[in-house]
């Protein structure tokens, strides 16, 4: 029997071995028949195949590469869009295990509710919307948050789950300055101009500074959580210095709507450090002192100037515009307060006053002016039923889990409540960045009631 398994073996090995050179060898005839481009497509096309397998099968997979594609920008760098075939093969996958069976892991009953009565008042404002294509597309685009999120939920059962999607939003956010610092060597991206003054502004691979600001900054709990357990030493050590980078491009991003955002997550980071470890808030304010060194002069030219800038905004046009689009969207309000004048409408029903096409830079005041105080009340409280979970479980003694799930979920608070205020300087309703930490704390709600359970 063992000579025979032996001879199955080499059998093996000699069939390996002659099929080994086929990839070289087909090459070499497309080449000389001048069909190269064709070999390149076939490559592509089984990375392709392989990656939607891989995906299919481990759909949690493909969660942690949608946090990654988010916070890294890498549709930029890309001929298509990964992000919503990625989406589309989890969702199918999902489906047909629960076809076979498996039960549905949903939100909890209180973000349901909010999220259908927000969604009625979103469809009902289409009847004074002045353009109901507008409105339409934010539900789309509302529809394609919730998604995500009802995939988080689902997938990210365990604490391991929820772990490893924090490392992969924060490899993202690291991954961005990357992509960034490579856009500009290779001339992808350019110069941005502000306050009538054209210097450079660092925006990794994201559509402008202020968001990707924002984003980076509320990927620093995360990073700050995954440094302290990480269980690998080099992780660690990656961790450490990806914390160092990020810091360095928020400042050089120029963005004055991050500083409010950044300092409360040092002081969320500070305070919760010197109530736990005290060891590890030196190496915490050591990266904090590099993070600041690192910045630019002209950032804190641009901070200081603000109260300047806010008195008289004729000093500068950046400050002006929003300024003036606030107003507007206010007095829009007050003619509107109940009904609101159509989600996603303010754009196009402001021309009267604004002479730019402008958003009002403040996410709150752009969805209260569009489907009036009752749908801004539903919208907070969607964002409130996940954060609350994740507050409850930095509160909170667990029995069935390990110390630091309570540090993860004090991290995730942290996090949500970085672009909750980011969200107070930019229009950012239906993006996911904002929407990730929501999905983390309702993930967080179903570990407490298993820990009530056990």
């Amino acid at each position: 029997m063992r000579t025979a398994q032996v001879a199955a073996a080499a059998g093996r090995r000699t069939a390996l071995l002659a099929l080994g050179p086929l990839p070289v060898l087909g090459y070499l005839a497309l080449r000389a028949l001048g069909l190269t481009k064709l070999a390149l497509w076939g490559v592509m096309g089984l990375v392709a195949a392989a990656g939607a397998i891989a995906l299919f099968v481990r759909p949690r997979w493909g969660v942690y590469f949608l946090a990654f594609h988010i916070y890294s920008g890498l549709g930029m760098f890309l001929p298509v869009n990964l992000a919503a075939p990625a989406m589309a093969i989890a969702i199918a996958a999902v489906l047909l295990e629960w076809l076979r069976g498996t039960d549905l892991h949903l939100p909890d009953p209180a973000f349901l509710a909010f999220v259908g009565l927000f969604f009625l008042i979103a469809l009902g404002s289409v009847f004074v919307a002045r353009d109901a294509a507008a409105t339409f597309l934010e539900l789309i685009r509302f529809g394609k948050v919730l998604l995500l999120i009802a995939l988080v939920v689902h997938l990210c059962r365990r604490r391991e789950h929820l772990r490893w999607l924090c490392y992969a939003v924060f490899a993202g956010a690291a991954c961005t300055v990357i992509l960034g610092i490579m856009g500009l060597v290779y001339g992808i991206t350019g110069d941005d101009a502000a306050s009538g003054v054209s210097f450079m502004r660092f925006a990794g691979a994201h559509e402008n500074p202020n968001k990707a600001a924002a984003y980076m900054c509320s990927s620093i709990p995360l990073g700050v959580f995954a440094m302290k357990f990480c269980s690998a030493r080099w992780g660690r050590a990656l961790f450490t210095v990806g914390l160092v980078v990020i810091f360095g491009a928020i400042f050089a991003t120029f963005s004055r709507s991050v500083v409010i955002a950044l300092t409360a997550v040092v002081l969320g980071v500070i305070i919760r450090e010197l109530r736990t470890r005290p060891r590890s808030f030196g190496l915490l304010a050591l990266l904090l002192a590099i993070g600041i060194l690192l910045a630019p002069r002209y950032f804190w030219d641009r901070v200081v100037n603000l109260p300047d800038a806010l008195r008289d905004t004729r000093q500068d046009w950046s400050v002006y515009t929003r300024m003036l689009a606030l107003q507007t969207a206010w007095e829009m309000f007050l003619d509107n307060p109940l009904t609101g004048i159509g989600l996603g409408n303010f754009v196009g029903s402001s021309a009267y006053r604004l002479f730019v096409r402008i958003v009002v830079h403040n996410t709150y005041l752009e969805i209260l002016v569009g489907t009036g105080i009752l749908g801004l009340t539903l919208f907070l409280g969607i964002l409130g039923s996940g954060l609350r979970h994740a507050i409850a479980g930095a509160r909170r003694r667990w029995n069935s889990q390990p110390e630091w799930v309570q540090s993860m979920s004090y991290y995730v608070a942290l996090a949500g409540i970085s672009i909750f205020l980011s969200a107070f300087f930019g229009t950012i309703s239906f993006q996911y960045p904002l929407w990730v930490p929501v999905a983390a704390g309702l993930v967080i709600g179903n570990l407490i009631r298993a820990d009530q359970r056990a």
